[in-house]
């Protein structure tokens, strides 16, 4: 029995039964030379220059006029936008980058610095060697400038930590991991935890770990027949689900069957009355589980129907006089009763019915009105109104502890609350708000631990399921977080329900009891109805199946180069100007991982490979009609690139007996993509699979100046995406390139390939079902994101030239969205450290920042992020081509890749099958438990009883019984 199935057996507990779906902690394997950092990655040699220890709170400074200008000739006023709000936060920023690279500069000689010139440039470095194309006469004999950051030297691969000579490659690393899936050696399993925002608590304000987070749909198996109920009215007021059934609560109650998905009967009151309130009740019964449904009414009436007989079997008029009922309750063997005025009855159980009835109240008591939520907590009513939470004991006090009634404030600067929820044995309460924030409280001391920025977005609803909380936004996506490590988890994010807000949450309580499923119902504002798997079993399957890959997999390394660089509209003719300089730099762009040996794989992307003249005409074109002469202009220019790079990359590699071919050549407008394959790896490329799709930002969505291009494809059997961007320009719009990122990879879209064993297993995307960039198992986005650093020029450029990255880290826009923005879409990639100089904006044809009018200040508007898994990089750095305003970048990768032995996954397959089987058992039996001593049958012999007995419940209940 291997380890991971053992590991199915031994679970014992709902929350040990949901570990195993959380991300490990990476486990080390690399040289003891390497000392681990707070980021979980190899110690560069290079001091950090202060940067992690600088938490203090950074003023901002004024930014000059010229900043606020944008650098393109496009509209330089801000827009409104309505895909992501920019969100501000007052947290500290830490260090944000997810690796570290190991990229030491060059020993270099003690220079003397002269006060820079007005404007400052950056002139060019000595260069000793006779750097080619450098102009005579750039210094003087007396003044030695200050230099640009020497090339990073390539870091080395890591060494086994048993033999410091020998060399460890992703698929070593992969057979040295334990099969308990802490397979991430190179990557941190939670980023840094964020300082305090809120309160006293050094953990306010703490933004989850988004980067594991999968957003397939948490279906059941194709062999379980559920349907959703899709209603067409937008005045649901509250539903219940129970095993087969769902009722809703409209202008009456309707229950509809899960089997078919019809409404399979109705129920009125009287005219113009409306149920607003509705809940499935327990029973001390086994077989009536599920059968009676309670009703409030907006005129404080109550009613129990009978789901089975289809009758009304108990009816209390005006039982809450005056009052409309919000809320029904279900707490043990009681049922509570809330209505907008504030009373609440506690409806006891009728020992001969054995279950709660409405014939008497065993309590009442009054609470604040207009409570919008109320949730019980072991004996505890916790209810709110949207600014106090209010908590007050139901039930007799005989034989407690005194509970005095208490009311706590929301925290100041939280929005108002909208939800509560619990998970059982978490000690806490959790509270959702307007603002997307989500509270945790003491249920003991009745206090708030902590705040968690969980997205921007108004959550709606809450629900605890099992040891995770289930989120539902106004957006109709659904979260699922681990709030239990110091940093929570995002385990799943899915679109729940399309343009509606998941206004509810529901548990099926008795459903692992009756049916074996673990049901959790999500109802839409627009009246949909969608049923989902508690359990996540699909998840947990294709986790087993991950965390088992080395037993059917075999894996081996790939070297992927990646190249990007705005040119700025330049023809490769321009690389032949200053006797060839420049065409030197840019051979040893494309040849960057001649250190590591020939990369496998290289993706070049361009951005603004048009002139602006020809932007303008194209914009032009799409308004007034295209004209052929200028399409053909463009069409030339990709042409001539195609070309140029094809010749360029072959001429260089055929020294070394190495063949590249072109696997995909794309365009929109000013991006250009190219993915070249080495000719040994062709025929591993599953070409079926290989696919490009492009996304067009600009001008909201109708001109390609701005977007993205997508080139996907299967190698062996692992995704690999590459994504080429250009976002939005201007210093002060970070906001509209958010919106961009968001829209780039929100829709991008590639074919579904049908995952089923016979074309695409799970495994091969792990983070969804291969449609989206994001799904799969390794994602690159690179490009010109035009992310700036918010300073004045002179002091960005004194900065570079003293070499003081760090504190332009401080301010680095996209770092600082990944600090403080919880919604924004690339906080899921990593990136190693800058230690280069920023790479925009340049006087072309110079090593001088912008002298023009305007004197944008530097930034590192290029870069290169990725997300996966077994992924990492050797280097990152800047090239010195001059022809553009831009200097190219250019990263080196290794990659580990799969290839599946189809018939030992079969047997690996069958074997996770069954110990999942053997989980949901325990899961059921655990249940079954809980259910037995909720009813007060707490004797020593319940355990041996229902094992006894096969889980039998009736006939435990009857042997139980008879014992009284």
């Amino acid at each position: 029995m291997s380890a991971n199935a053992s590991r199915f057996r031994n679970l014992t507990a709902p929350q040990q039964a949901y570990d195993h779906l959380a991300p490990q902690a990476p486990k080390r394997v690399f040289s003891s030379s390497s000392s681990a950092t707070p980021f979980g990655a190899a110690t560069s040699p290079v001091p950090d220059r202060g940067f992690a220890q600088q938490q203090q709170q950074q003023q901002q400074p004024e930014l000059s006029d010229s900043q606020s200008d944008s650098d393109e000739t496009s509209d330089d006023s801000d827009k409104d936008y309505d895909d992501v709000e920019e969100y501000q936060s007052s947290s500290t920023p830490s260090n944000p980058f997810a690796t570290f690279v190991d990229s030491s500069p060059r020993p270099t000689r003690a220079r003397t610095f002269k006060e820079p010139p007005t404007p400052p440039s950056l002139p060019a470095r000595p260069n000793p060697k006779g750097y080619p194309g450098r102009p005579s006469g750039a210094l003087s004999d007396q003044e030695v400038a200050p230099a640009l950051p020497p090339k990073p030297s390539m870091r080395k691969r890591p060494q086994a930590p048993q033999d410091s000579g020998s060399l460890l490659s992703l698929g070593q690393v992969i057979e040295s991991e334990s099969e308990t899936g802490r397979n991430n050696t190179l990557t941190p399993s939670h980023p840094p935890t964020q300082p305090a925002a809120f309160g006293a608590s050094s953990t306010d304000g703490v933004f989850p770990d988004y980067s594991r987070s999968n957003r397939r749909l948490p279906l059941f198996s194709d062999s379980v027949d559920i349907h959703d109920i899709g209603q067409k009215s937008h005045g649901v007021r509250a539903f219940s689900i129970s095993h087969e059934q769902v009722a809703t609560a409209t202008s009456n109650i309707r229950i509809y069957s899960l089997s078919t998905g019809e409404n399979v009967s109705s129920y009125g009151h009287e005219k113009d009355n409306k149920p607003t309130a509705l809940m499935f009740s327990q029973s001390r019964r086994p077989d009536s589980l599920g059968q009676y449904l309670w009703a409030g009414w907006n005129e404080g009436s109550l009613q129990v129907i009978d789901t089975r007989t289809r009758e009304v079997v108990e009816k209390k008029r005006a039982t809450h006089k005056g009052g409309c009922v919000t809320h029904i309750i279900r707490c043990r063997g009681q049922v509570w009763t809330i209505d907008d005025t504030g009373s609440v009855f506690v409806w006891p159980e009728d020992g001969t019915l054995g279950r709660p009835t409405i014939q008497s109240p065993l309590q009442s008591l009054t609470i604040p009105a207009k409570q919008i939520c109320a949730i019980a907590v072991q004996d505890m009513l916790w209810s709110s109104d949207g600014s106090k939470i209010h908590v007050v004991r139901a039930g007799p006090d005989a034989g407690r502890p005194k509970l005095t009634n208490t009311s706590m404030d929301v925290p100041y600067g939280v929005g108002p609350l909208t939800c509560l929820a619990t998970i059982a044995g978490s000690g806490q309460v959790f509270s959702g708000h307007e603002d997307g924030k989500v509270i945790l409280w003491s249920i003991e001391t009745r206090e708030k631990i902590r705040i968690i920025n969980v997205h921007a977005y108004r959550i709606m609803s809450l629900l605890g399921v099992g040891s995770y909380l289930w989120a539902g936004f106004a957006t109709g996506k659904i979260y699922v977080l681990d709030l239990r490590p110091e940093v929570p988890v995002v385990m799943k994010d899915w679109q729940a329900h399309k343009e509606s807000g998941v206004s509810c949450l529901q548990l099926d309580e008795e459903g692992l009891i009756l049916g074996g499923r673990h049901q959790v119902g999500s109802c839409a504002e627009n009246g949909e109805i969608r049923i989902w798997d508690g359990l996540m079993a699909k998840d947990r399957l294709t986790k087993g199946m991950v965390d088992r890959s080395k037993e059917y997999c075999y894996w081996r390394d790939l070297k992927i180069l990646i190249c990007s660089w705005n040119i700025d509209a330049s023809k490769p003719t321009a690389q032949d100007v200053n006797n060839g300089a420049d065409r030197k730099l840019f051979e040893s762009w494309l040849t960057g991982m001649d250190q590591e040996g020939p990369p496998d794989i290289i993706s070049v992307g361009f951005q603004e490979i048009v002139d602006l003249e020809s932007k303008k005409m194209t914009a032009k074109s799409l308004l007034k009609g295209s004209k052929r002469a200028e399409t053909e202009t463009i069409s030339k220019q990709y042409k001539r690139w195609q070309i140029y790079l094809t010749t360029k990359i072959r001429e260089l590699y055929a020294p070394m007996g190495i063949n590249f071919k072109l696997l995909e050549c794309s365009n929109l407008v000013g991006l250009f993509s190219c993915v070249f394959v080495r000719d040994k790896e062709w025929e591993n490329i599953r070409s079926e699979w290989t696919h490009v799709d492009m996304v067009k930002t600009g001008l909201k969505g109708y001109h390609g100046n701005k977007g993205g291009i997508a080139t996907r494809f299967i190698i062996d059997d692992t995704s690999i995406s590459f994504v080429n961007c250009h976002l939005a320009a201007g210093q002060s719009h970070t906001r509209q390139r958010n919106t961009d990122a968001a829209n780039v990879l929100k829709k991008l879209c590639h074919p579904n390939p049908v995952i089923s064993s016979g074309t695409v297993h799970p495994e091969v995307f792990w983070f969804g079902d291969g449609t989206m960039a994001m799904d799969h198992e390794i994602c690159f986005l690179s490009g010109d994101l035009n992310y700036r650093i918010d300073v004045k020029f002179s002091e960005a450029v004194s900065r570079v030239q003293a070499q003081e990255w760090s504190h332009l880290h401080l301010h680095d826009q996209l770092l600082q969205q990944k600090q403080k923005n919880p919604q924004f879409v690339l906080r899921a990639f990593n990136e190693s450290e800058l230690r280069f100089a920023p790479t925009y904006k340049y006087d072309p044809g110079t090593d001088t920042y912008d002298t023009s009018s305007k004197h944008r200040t530097p930034a590192w508007c290029d870069r290169i992020l990725w997300r996966g898994r077994h992924v990492r990089q050797l280097f990152y750095k800047r090239n010195e081509c001059r022809v553009s305003d831009h200097r190219p970048i250019s990263g080196g990768f290794v990659v580990a890749v799969k290839r599946i032995d189809e018939a030992q996954r079969r047997v690996v397959e069958q074997q996770v099958k069954e110990g999942w089987h053997k989980v949901q058992e325990k899961e059921i039996r655990i249940k079954k438990l809980a259910w037995l001593r909720s009813w007060g049958w707490n004797d020593p012999r319940v355990e041996g009883i229902l094992d006894r007995e096969g889980g039998d419940l009736a006939q435990v209940v009857r042997i139980l019984s008879s014992d009284l």
